[in-house]
């Protein structure tokens, strides 16, 4: 069973730091590779969803919502490869 609540106070907790602009001195590569580490060891450490972590946030890190590829489409929460897998 997933950690729903976990999932979702992350979010909130990534949400508040770009909103702060905790980010704002960050590339893009480096960017990635943290929200990367921080979906991981929540999902493989803590049982947290990586789609709740990432819902409404992963299209600004340029990120897939479901793979975690880079996802450089704005209008699109998943990558190409899933956006074909999903539909």
């Amino acid at each position: 069973m997933s950690n729903h609540a976990g999932s979702y106070m992350l979010n909130e907790v990534i949400t508040i730091l770009d909103r702060h602009q905790a980010f704002a001195g960050m590339d893009e590569t480096a960017l990635r590779a943290v929200m990367r580490e921080i979906v991981e060891m929540a999902k493989n450490e803590y049982d947290c969803n990586q789609g709740e972590i990432l819902e409404g946030v992963a299209q600004q890190f340029h990120l897939c919502y479901y793979c975690l590829a880079d996802n450089d489409n704005p209008a699109d929460e998943l990558c190409p490869t899933c956006r074909v897998d999903w539909d």
